[in-house]
């Protein structure tokens, strides 16, 4: 998204024993704000939606730096890595 980066991102607990790779499609305006997520894109290695709906929420809370000289919508992708609970 070019040279723009995470100013914070949530921990996300998973509430079920899956494992897998969730990779969400974001889009974030000017100010940095996620204004869209779609989880299970290309990638992706599972599809259970106690996985999805955890990784979109986490994807939706997080806030990259403001650039005034970004596109109005920039598009890139967050990655989240699931592992079985111990």
């Amino acid at each position: 998204m070019g040279g723009r980066r995470a100013l914070n991102k949530e921990k996300i607990v998973q509430k079920c024993n899956e494992s897998g790779t969730v990779v969400v499609s974001i889009e974030v305006d000017r100010n940095g704000k996620v204004i869209k997520a779609t989880p299970g894109v290309r990638g992706s290695t599972s599809t259970a939606a106690c996985l999805m709906e955890p990784a979109r929420n986490s994807a939706l809370a997080t806030r990259f730096n403001p650039d005034d000289k970004a596109p109005a919508r920039q598009v890139g992708k967050i990655i989240y890595r699931f592992s079985l609970s111990e």
